[in-house]
């Protein structure tokens, strides 16, 4: 059916939808999952779909595949800001199309400043861990992180499960660049393959541009504009759920304001999740870096903060994609006198055997393989509880990006810095620090949460606890959820994937009680 807009454009328009869900990541796709069975459900995705074989396979693969304006279907983005930087994902089935698949659900304590309870989420959780089956890695034991964590953190592993196949699986390490194997169970595999069983419509490459209630009063009317284009499609929907993940949910409703104004809670008290990483460079003890490989070990680590609160810091067996390891190990054999980085003391450098440890680089020069440097280099890979003191700031495009000057100063980065001395005490080699502590530079993450948190009530928060949206005035806005990573009121310590996937059961259940 054609109409046309306020501003006299032609537009398709849709017949009304029972419900419409703005995002396929972990929040969107199990919402289209569960909702398309029991209604006329829409599902707006502003990426396209990779396939397996379609992904980029090199740094120069992974530049052209940057969205911009002219590339408006491009798979990633960085959002920069002060301090910070974080990168997103634009694709059908979102960050898990690249992501390690990592699925570790946080502690229960983390749900104690939060309006909804470990005990209420514990059966959401399980809900979410059937549908992704995550499993550990069978041949970890001979990557050599184990044996590593275990030497420098008696006692603390805590071996990580992946949304991985891992008979299908070439340990390339290739998974945040999109797994061209097939092998990794991202959410096109498993919530949006279960919602289109379910006759979930779906459009894609478009992104919505308005949103306010119907003429009719009876839901929600909602414009789409082609990521590539001018065209327009309008449609309407008895309830609407965003789910555009932190950074595309804190735009579309920046460029509501006007008509979907919320609380002074907006935009506050975000997240970086502790995100971080550094290199223990060229150590005495020999890993698997040049295999690339899954992340598939980690340690946590509890820690006090300034004010005695007790928190925690994941530390995780990083990996360097395959494609992009002679890069890196170029970069880190010609680089790690120059980059900023804490020297060991003049007799581990002594005992450190300076003449393999030159061989060692000479060979990642050469080509990066086994016995070089890389293969005797952890990265570390840092989750854990920041203080949340993010704010978002918007560009003259209307592009979220958080705001945190001092997150090098935050009571978790100091400790993991600290802790990373200690381990090079005991390991040796070359402590490259994370990217942020360089001059000029920013901390960079790909697990930002908050902005549109989670409260009992509206000077707490965004959203309720049933993740509906406040009014300004602290009534709610009927049929309206936001259901992503946005909600999220904390840090979390661990990646955030699964967390968001059980909030969306959560949400499901509850919406689905409002639709019958």
């Amino acid at each position: 059916m054609l109409g046309t807009s306020p501003c006299g454009v032609l537009v398709l328009e849709y017949p009304m939808f029972d419900v419409a869900v703005i995002g396929s990541g972990y929040g969107g796709a199990v919402m289209a999952a569960r909702l398309a069975p029991h209604g006329r459900v829409v599902l707006v995705e502003r990426g396209k779909r990779w396939r397996p074989g379609s992904f980029p396979t090199s740094p120069l693969g992974l530049a052209r595949a940057y969205l911009t304006p002219k590339n408006p279907l491009g798979l990633w983005e960085m959002r920069l800001g002060a301090g910070v930087g974080n990168a997103l994902v634009s694709a059908y089935g979102g960050a898990s199309m690249m992501n390690y698949g990592i699925t570790s659900q946080p502690e229960d304590r983390i749900f104690e400043a939060w309006p909804v309870k470990a005990n209420e989420m514990a059966p959401f959780f399980q809900k979410a861990l059937d549908v992704l089956q995550p499993e550990g890695h069978p041949r970890a034991a001979e990557l050599g992180d184990q044996q590593f964590l275990d030497r420098v953190e008696p006692g603390r592993r805590i071996d990580l499960r992946n949304t991985i196949d891992w008979e299908g699986c070439t340990d390339c390490g290739d998974c945040p660049l999109g797994c061209n194997e097939g092998a990794k169970r991202s959410l096109d595999f498993t919530y949006l393959s279960m919602a289109e069983a379910a006759g979930v419509e779906t459009i894609l490459g478009q992104q919505v541009v308005d949103l306010r209630p119907s003429a009719n009063g009876a839901g929600w009317a909602l414009v789409l504009r082609r990521s590539d284009g001018e065209a327009l499609e309008r449609l309407e929907a008895t309830k609407v759920v965003i789910a555009g993940g932190t950074f595309g949910t804190l735009d579309l409703l920046h460029d509501l304001e006007d008509t979907l104004p919320t609380t002074r809670s907006f935009g506050q008290r975000l997240t970086m999740n502790g995100d971080g990483l550094a290199f223990l460079y060229n150590t005495r003890h020999r890993l698997s870096g040049h295999d690339g490989a899954p992340i598939t070990t980690s340690v946590r680590l509890p820690f006090e903060d300034d004010e005695g609160k007790t928190r925690s810091l994941t530390v995780m067996s990083g990996r360097i994609p395959r494609s992009v390891m002679r890069v890196a190990g170029a970069v880190l054999a010609l680089g790690a006198e120059l980059i900023p980085s804490d020297r060991p003391t003049s007799r581990a450098r002594r005992e450190s055997g300076v003449l393999d440890r030159c061989w060692r680089r000479a060979k990642d020069l050469m080509a990066v393989r086994d016995g070089g440097a890389l293969s005797q280099t952890y990265m570390y890979k840092l989750d854990g509880e920041d203080q949340a003191r993010g704010t978002i700031r918007f560009d003259a495009r209307g592009r979220s990006a958080i705001h945190w000057p001092d997150y090098a100063d935050d009571p978790l980065m100091r400790f993991a810095s600290a802790r990373l001395r200690e381990w090079a005490s005991r390991v040796e080699g070359r402590i490259v620090r994370d990217l942020g502590s360089w001059p000029g530079m920013r901390h960079f993450g790909v697990h930002a949460l908050g902005g549109c948190r989670m409260g009992a009530s509206p000077d707490e928060g965004v959203v309720d606890s049933r993740l509906r949206l406040y009014r300004p005035d602290g009534g709610l806005y009927e049929g309206l959820r936001v259901v992503d990573s946005s909600v999220i009121p904390t840090a979390l310590g661990v990646p955030s994937s699964l967390t968001v996937a059980a909030l969306a059961e959560r949400a499901a259940k509850d919406l689905l009680q409002e639709l019958h």
